[in-house]
């Protein structure tokens, strides 16, 4: 099991839980997290390796997915590689690296204003609701798991709150879950400090008479419990649609799987033979040259099955024999055959298998292949 990072700057200090209103807003956290460990079901180890992911990040948003995989691996005890890490990475939207780093930088925003907020800075409070409602990219795009990686950040940053151990809990949660638990963890501590109450409700002779309710407060009890059914319908009609995408989810990959097969080394990397052949036809073709009716059957089989392959939605990635210009950064996604990188200069390579990739969800289905070229 990971030990916690702690080379994080809390800010100088950490979150006394022995404080009383610091301990309530745990208490409060954790009681949310029963009822959602409840809701949530089974969890796939799908999403528990994701929730693992997230974390290590969390401590680095420049980490690329060899290094994501290599602490994977040591801090896991999983034998993942790099194409696995990129798989997941465009499974949850996230390979593009700068739009990574932008989603991480929003959650550890978020966390550094949850801290103030559990510390009873009011104003810390009010930036916090305002920045958790906002798009974590600068696209404008509000990413489908800012709101599970914001509460995985908050643990990261301050593990002193998870003395129930809901950190182990939070990775069992998928993206709808958590998100709700995310909510659950503001409420938390708006409901410990009385933030977005009128100031006369925040007298703690007032909040000290719990079974006294004057009429205006019963009604706004009425209101938080109409509030909280509200987004439980919500949640399910999430829990919903996140099952249907799975299912979709589900048969993308049994198609991806296919067409990996049929390009693997088992079956004679099919896909890359297909466009061998179509390209050396059509050279042949160019320079007039007849070709023997006797393999005219075959050629219209070649052609259908390439025809097969389009209709299906996979591409190659590059283009069978050209010459690139490649650094160490680039290789990552590729299988390379040459001399070791220095990690600032690039080379010259030849591509040899073009990859797959299935364009519509934009999985990857093989690597391309490279070979550098030598001067």
């Amino acid at each position: 099991m990971r030990k916690r990072f702690t080379g994080f700057n809390n800010g100088g200090n950490m979150l006394n839980i022995n404080e009383p209103k610091i301990n309530e807003v745990v208490q409060n956290i954790h009681e949310a997290m029963v009822r959602k460990s409840k809701r949530g079901g089974k969890s796939s180890e799908e999403i528990i390796t994701e929730s693992r992911i997230f974390s290590i990040i969390c401590s680095d948003f420049d980490l690329g997915p060899a290094k994501v995989a290599g602490l994977m691996n040591s801090e896991y005890g999983y034998d993942m590689t790099s194409d696995e890490v990129i798989q997941i990475f465009r499974s949850r939207k996230m390979a593009n690296p700068n739009e990574r780093k932008e989603l991480f930088k929003w959650a550890d925003n978020v966390a550094r204003l949850f801290k103030g907020a559990m510390l009873g800075k009011k104003e810390k409070f009010e930036k916090l609701e305002s920045l958790r409602k906002e798009p974590a990219l600068k696209s404008g795009k509000k990413h489908d798991s800012q709101d599970r990686i914001a509460a995985i950040m908050i643990y990261e940053r301050y593990p002193e709150i998870d003395i129930f151990d809901d950190r182990n809990s939070l990775y069992l949660l998928g993206n709808t879950v958590a998100k709700y638990f995310f909510y659950d963890m503001v409420d938390a501590v708006r409901d410990v400090y009385f933030f977005n109450q009128d100031d006369d409700e925040n007298k703690p002779e007032q909040s000290e008479k719990k079974n006294k309710l004057s009429y205006e407060q019963a009604i706004r009890r009425v209101e938080q419990l109409e509030g909280t059914l509200e987004r439980t319908n919500t949640m399910l009609q999430d829990l919903q649609d996140e099952f249907e995408e799975q299912l979709e989810a589900g048969k993308i990959k049994e198609l991806a799987d296919f067409f990996a097969m049929l390009n693997s080394e088992k079956y004679g990397c099919i896909l890359d033979e297909l466009l061998v052949v179509r390209k050396g036809v059509d050279a042949l073709r160019k320079s007039n040259y007849e070709l023997p009716i006797e393999i005219n059957g075959l050629l219209i089989m070649v052609k259908k099955l390439v025809q097969f392959v389009r209709d299906s939605h996979i591409e190659p990635m590059m283009k069978i024999d050209s010459i690139r210009e490649v650094s160490a950064t680039d290789i990552e996604f590729c299988n390379y055959e040459g001399s070791p990188f220095d990690s600032d200069k690039t080379k010259r390579v030849k591509v040899i298998s073009p990859g797959w990739i299935y364009k519509d969800k934009d999985l990857q289905i093989s690597r391309p292949k490279v070979k550098e070229v030598r001067s």
